[in-house]
């Protein structure tokens, strides 16, 4: 099996990965945006996480071939080239409707991706991965679900495949296709010297040759850059906090978060369906004059934001993690990470004198 990708062109599968995407769970990610809202503001950002597993699956693949020879034993080899095709299939697996978006209001995606694990959706398919590599089904489970998540593994350098911060298949597709369905030429980074780059250092890790520094550099300002433009722009993120109130509502009324099950049967378009229901939102995901303010503040204004807050109703402020790309130890490049909070309102007026949308 194979299938055409703008991106990496044609991606081929294995007969135990088409299996796996023929899954519910996997199919499921076909029907979530990946970047949730912001086709409202760029309106050609309506590509899936479903598309987006398998750049990562081929971008993970490509980085594990680069440095495979670190593995002497070549059956085992396969086997690990195996485990991190999957877990890079299944790492976005437990994704909210609308991706981040309702992660304004609930734990992190992980949390869910976790509970498909726990649930034995996928056992068959790894007792199938570990009887043809003669391993135990459980050994098999356990080393993907780490791949996904960036777990600890035996070779250290399987953790970071998918979920380095620096150079990691995730961010590695995410900022190309991102970036090709925006419009936004800020993720288009140079992914084959990336790749031939990228070496097998000290403990085992993925570490970077020094021809490979000026494509990590770029992957990191591209980064900084698609977030200041695209995923934290002030009009995606006022679209985000109205989405993320209808998804939170609709996802604790049908108990999902406590059933795997129940969630996995919920997505965008349940969501979009269900919208008509929520009027005050979708009044604000219509109206500009209905909608909230999404206000980007530094940190030190976030006491005055606090004390508007206790003063008056229609304040909320999100103290999420800074979303500045963190310095690259030893490279050229160092981006001081900004430390910043969003504050939503409806009020007109005060915030004026601290803060205003960009």
């Amino acid at each position: 099996m194979q299938i055409f990708d703008p991106i990496h062109n044609f991606i081929p599968f294995t007969p135990i990965e088409e299996e796996l995407l023929n899954h519910p769970f996997l199919v499921r990610l076909s029907h979530i945006y990946q970047c949730g809202p912001a086709f409202h503001v760029y309106p050609g950002v309506t590509h899936t996480r479903f598309s987006h597993s398998l750049g990562v699956m081929h971008v993970a693949t490509m980085l594990f071939d680069t440095v495979a020879s670190w593995v002497e034993d070549p059956f085992e080899r396969q086997f690990l080239r195996q485990a991190v095709r999957l877990g890079a299939l299944l790492h976005d697996v437990g994704h909210y409707p609308l991706s981040h978006t309702v992660e304004l209001f609930l734990p992190k995606h992980e949390v869910q991706v976790r509970k498909t694990f726990d649930s034995k959706a996928f056992d068959l398919i790894f007792d199938k991965t570990a009887e043809h590599f003669k391993k135990k089904g459980a050994d098999v489970k356990d080393l993907v679900r780490s791949i996904a998540l960036g777990e600890p593994t035996d070779f250290p350098f399987l953790s970071q495949l998918i979920a380095d911060p620096h150079f990691g298949a995730d961010r590695i597709d995410y900022l190309l296709r991102d970036a090709l369905y925006s419009g936004l030429s800020y993720g288009r980074i140079d992914l084959y010297q990336l790749v031939r780059s990228v070496k097998i250092g000290k403990e085992g890790r993925l570490t970077i040759a020094p021809s490979g520094l000026p494509s990590v550099e770029a992957l990191l300002l591209a980064r900084h850059w698609m977030h200041e433009r695209l995923y934290q722009h002030p009009k995606v993120r006022a679209y985000a906090f109205h989405y993320a109130k209808v998804v939170e509502t609709v996802l604790v009324q049908k108990k999902a978060l406590e059933d795997i099950h129940v969630f996995m049967e919920i997505n965008d378009h349940h969501i979009f369906a269900l919208i008509p229901e929520f009027p005050g939102h979708q009044r604000a995901i219509l109206d500009p004059n209905s909608r909230v303010r999404a206000i980007k503040l530094p940190m030190k204004e976030l006491s005055k934001a606090r004390k508007i807050q206790e003063q008056t109703q229609g304040v909320w402020i999100d103290l999420a993690p800074d979303f500045k790309t963190v310095p690259l130890q030893g490279g050229k490049v160092q981006l001081d990470a900004e430390q910043i909070f969003w504050v939503y309102t409806d009020l007109k007026e005060p915030f004026q004198e601290i803060g205003s949308p960009d």
